[in-house]
């Protein structure tokens, strides 16, 4: 048994437990898509009593929050991990992850076409569906593959991996608790939404390996580049 061979039966589980539980939500919510479920309606009117007045320091802070889903900050944060590794690998399983989540999440919107929540209750304007939410899918793909990365980095100190690892377990939960908050989604939009980004992040992590193993892209195409036009300088 190589000593990889646990983590790797760690990510096959926990993809299969991410297909599972977004499985599950789809038949409940398709069955009773004409209606919210009543676990949703008891936690979006839990959420609305106790998020105090709009433009009050929670629509604020939540405001911030939830930018940490959007798609904007995603690619900013993505470009500087691929200027970081020089588009090698790491940034190759990066890239296609976020590409196949993008493609999931646009695609079950338009199959399931769910209304949002009360949009006099909203806090921001949405103009897509709401199941499964984008930043929950984002962020459930995103983050747990910067742990990732910052756990296989041999560059980055202790102190500064579990900084990382703090901040990007606590922003998970409260990028979906923003949703929630700000009246844009279901409790079930957000699970469904992270269960589907954290399967593909999980994916993400088995092409990162499988790069190192076959030694695909691990100089970096910046790398290569520089490479070239040294020898042809000289």
């Amino acid at each position: 048994m190589n000593k990889y061979s646990w983590k790797f039966w760690i990510k096959l589980v926990g993809i299969l437990l991410c297909i599972i539980t977004f499985i599950t939500l789809a038949v409940v919510i398709y069955l009773n898509r004409l209606n919210p479920l009543e676990l949703d309606q008891a936690v979006r009117d839990f959420c609305y009593k106790i998020r105090g007045e709009k433009y009050g320091f929670g629509y604020w802070f939540f405001r911030i929050i939830t930018e940490f889903g959007n798609f904007y900050v995603i690619a900013v944060i993505i470009g500087m991990i691929i200027v970081l590794t020089k588009c090698d690998y790491r940034a190759i399983s990066i890239s296609l992850g976020i590409l196949l989540a993008v493609i999931l999440n646009v695609g079950l919107k338009e199959i399931y076409m769910r209304e949002r929540p009360f949009i006099d209750l909203r806090w921001m304007s949405e103009d897509s569906t709401s199941f499964p939410s984008g930043h929950s899918t984002a962020v459930g793909f995103l983050y747990p593959f910067i742990m990732y990365l910052a756990y296989h980095s041999k560059s980055l100190s202790k102190i500064k991996k579990n900084i990382l690892y703090v901040m990007c377990s606590l922003i998970i939960p409260l990028v979906m608790f923003s949703r929630l908050i700000l009246g844009v989604h279901y409790f079930t939009d957000v699970i469904a939404g992270v269960s589907v980004g954290i399967m593909v992040s999980c994916l993400a992590m088995l092409f990162y390996k499988l790069c190192e193993r076959y030694d695909f892209m691990t100089e970096g195409l910046f790398s290569k580049i520089s490479n070239s036009k040294n020898k042809n300088d000289e």
